[in-house]
């Protein structure tokens, strides 16, 4: 059953993480150049947003603040109640996230009032398996999680009821169980498109995959085929899903029991890569990436219950920290830098660069200092402050501590 704002169209929507998603939305355009391609990404200034107000005249909105919001989501012409669960879900993006939610809103804000949006969206960028993020040399950008999407996507059902084609350009969003987390955002979706592997970025195979993706949606679609890829690099980690066929995948994966055995012999290499005895020589090879992908796999499997569900979330979030440490302290210390050498002074202690130092040296120093304050009687205040930034963040690896973007 369709809603007012789903009537099928070959528009698409390309939200981007990352610095190079306009030659994305350019692959699909020249792909179909009679269809219409909105692009949202990263704003102008963090968290900052134009729009134009009842009035006519243009005006930068400060999304960091409520007012901010609140202001801007005033310029959708929404009623009162809507409005307010528009700006519940924009607030609850985190920093320089709420930019790229925001231009979403305007786009779907039509459908809200009795217009179309475009049927077909593309959402990319650098994954885990729920959250989108960017980052790429000096480029930085927020993470965007599923939550606050579905947030939108409830507070704007009639633009949800539109989206009819969902393609996920990242990694990792090809489990079977994540693509029906992503499915549930979009109640008239009939077909979708993701990686249950690695996805090529935008240079390395990924506008050659959209082309194809773009005239796979084109008009109105019952199935996709997992082998539409066949030839392309990384298109071996298609996985599809549509109404009419279900789930596919372009390769045969393990097995579930198969996969739990790897899981245990892949936390052997995990510990000696977490104690700094070997050092990730190459983020996308290698047994830690083995493990990673074997972590992965098994979440995206129906048969995996909630509470192993939790743990192998946890394995999955700590060890892709694990191959990318180096990066990790690398803005552990830009982050923390003023922290890090109050803490150290208080004990009397040379301060150290974390982002120069292996994994192995970084954990002898980390637990020299803690039994250092241990020692100490009355502890000193800027040690204790520093302490669990160390012990939670570089030791631990948890992603409290150690944020998506910073990969």
């Amino acid at each position: 059953m369709t809603s007012v704002g789903s009537r099928r169209n070959d528009d698409t929507l390309v939200l981007g993480m990352n610095p190079h998603v306009q030659a994305e939305a350019e692959a699909i355009q020249k792909s179909n150049p009679r269809a219409r391609v909105t692009t949202v990404r990263d704003s102008f200034q963090n968290d900052q947003v134009r729009a134009r107000g009842s009035d006519g005249r243009m005006t930068v909105h400060d999304l960091r603040t409520e007012d901010g919001i609140r202001t801007f989501v005033a310029t959708l012409g929404l009623p009162l109640a809507q409005g307010q669960k528009v700006v519940t879900a924009i607030a609850s993006a985190g920093e320089d996230a709420r930019d790229e939610l925001a231009q979403l809103a305007q786009v779907w804000a039509r459908a809200e009032k009795g217009g179309v949006v475009p049927s077909r969206l593309v959402l990319s960028g650098h994954s885990g398996g729920s959250n989108l993020w960017g980052e790429e040399g000096s480029f930085t950008n927020g993470v965007l999680t599923r939550r606050s999407l579905a947030l939108l996507a409830a507070a704007m059902p009639r633009a949800a009821a539109g989206v009819e084609d969902l393609c996920i350009a990242a990694c990792y969003n090809g489990g079977e169980t994540t693509m029906e987390a992503w499915r549930a955002l979009f109640p008239n979706l009939q077909t979708m498109w993701a990686y249950n592997g690695s996805a090529p970025g935008t240079f390395s195979g990924a506008t050659a995959h959209l082309a194809r993706w773009e005239k796979a949606t084109r008009g109105e679609v019952a199935s996709l085929r997992p082998d539409l890829l066949k030839g392309l690099r990384k298109g071996e980690n298609l996985a599809v899903w549509s109404r009419r066929e279900g789930y596919q995948t372009a390769t045969v994966g393990a097995s579930t029991a198969d996969l739990r055995v790897r899981q245990v012999a892949g936390h052997a290499a995990f510990e000696r890569y977490f104690r700094g005895d070997e050092v990730v020589r190459d983020t996308q090879r290698g047994p830690l990436r083995e493990h990673y992908n074997t972590l992965q796999a098994l979440l995206g499997r129906p048969e995996v219950s909630a509470s192993e569900r939790s743990g192998l979330e946890r394995a999955r979030d700590q060890t892709l920290r694990l191959l990318f440490y180096g990066n990790a302290a690398t803005r552990f210390q830009e982050a923390h830098r003023s922290v890090i050498r109050s803490g150290f002074a208080a004990l009397g202690l040379n301060a150290p660069d974390f982002s120069r130092l292996g994994r192995k040296q970084a954990l002898a120093l980390i637990q020299s200092f803690e039994s250092e304050l241990a020692r100490r009687s009355p502890r000193p205040v800027e040690a204790q402050r520093l302490l669990p930034l160390l012990t939670e963040g570089l030791r631990e690896l948890q992603r409290s501590r150690i944020p998506d973007n910073w990969l």
